[in-house]
Parts: structure tokens; sequence; C-alpha cells
């Protein structure tokens, strides 16, 4: 715990250096979402996560701090192969901003072997809040599409919509990963979930976006 607590004090000065105060200021007035901002961009944020290398359980301590930077880099410096079906709901916790939801799934959900992506359909996707529906959807859309079975995502996106039915950001993700895993889904599933999507923001927000896809 002390080498992690070393390491975080050295990897938080790199941060502040990229500090943008008035990116942070207008995130704090916002959507916010964090104890502490420095108002970094993600490119830069990604790229100084990059440099420190795979370490899951200093990726774990980077998480349960209150500091933006700290949680926006753990997915880039966790280990995959380290996440399991049973540890993986440990990654949905405390405050959730979308853009916290969105470098989570890209950035280490996303390159997950089978079992936890089965885990993102089975029970994030058919039993989870609004936000881990959207944050398996996000994961699934930039899976591997070896890792997955596509159908079973595809049978789960109507109830999934019903369930929020005027989130706009989770039919944005189901968007996305139609139209990512579109040549594994047969036309005649794609129009059956499309007929059972909700007369809702969302089911209305996800049938003009697939419609093209069924012409």
């Amino acid at each position: 715990m002390t080498n992690h607590t070393a390491r975080m004090a050295a990897l938080l000065g790199e941060l502040r250096r990229e500090m943008n105060g008035a990116v942070a200021e207008s995130m704090q007035r916002g959507e916010g979402g964090y104890g502490l901002n420095y108002g970094v961009s993600i490119p830069t944020i990604r790229a100084i996560a990059g440099r420190v290398g795979t370490d899951h359980a200093f990726a774990r301590f980077l998480y349960r701090q209150d500091v933006r930077e700290l949680r926006m880099a753990a997915p880039t410096i966790a280990d995959p192969a380290s996440v399991t079906p049973d540890n993986v709901d440990e990654w949905f916790v405390g405050r959730m901003p979308e853009e916290l939801i969105e470098e989570l799934a890209l950035r280490l959900l996303s390159r997950c072997g089978r079992p936890v992506l089965d885990t993102l359909c089975g029970r994030w996707l058919r039993a989870g809040s609004g936000a881990e529906r959207y944050a398996a959807l996000m994961a699934l859309a930039r899976a591997r599409v070896q890792e997955f079975d596509a159908a079973a995502v595809v049978e789960a996106v109507p109830d999934a919509v019903a369930a929020c039915p005027d989130d706009l950001r989770l039919a944005r993700g189901a968007a996305a990963f139609v139209q990512s895993a579109s040549a594994r889904i047969a036309p005649e599933r794609l129009a059956r979930m499309i007929e059972r999507l909700p007369d809702s923001r969302g089911g209305a927000y996800l049938r003009d976006e697939l419609a093209w896809m069924i012409l």
C-alpha cells in the first residue's frame, strides 16, 4: 500500500502538470462527479497512464480515489485478464460520470474475455441500472467479435430499452453495438429486435438510428 501511495503521488504529479483550470472548473459546475479534478484531456491521461504499464493492483488502488484523473487512468493500467465474472462489479462503484463509464467500457471491459463479456450481457445488460446497461453495450460494441454471443445481446436490447424508456444514452449504446456487430446479425433477427422496441424516447431514437439497416 505504501508503494502504491508513493507511485500514486508521482503519477498525480505528472497529471497535475497537464492541468487545465478552465476545463476543471466547468466540469465541477456540470456533471463533474469527482471530488477533485484537474481538467486534463482524455488523450493526455491515456498517454501518461500508458507509460505506467499494466499493473492491476495499482489500477484498482487508483480507481478507489476520488480524483478524476486517477480514476480515468485506471482502466488503461488495469489488466483485462485479471477481471473475472466474480470481480467485474467492483469496477462499477461510486459516482460514475458518463466519461468514466465510457473509458471503463472502451479501455478495460471491451478487452476482457468471453466469461466477462457474457456477464456484461447476462447481468448488466439484462438486470443492471441504466448506466450499467450503457457500459455493457459500449464494451460489447468494441469487443472482439469472436468473444461474445451477438445474438444474445440483440435479444436483450429491447427489454433493456424498455426498462429505461427515456435513457437516450442507453439507446446510443445500443445503436453503437448493433452497428459494430451488424455483420453477425441476421437481417430477420434485427427486424424482430426493432419490432420489439418500446414506444418511448429511447425506442424511437434507436428505431430511427437502425431503420436504414433493414431497408
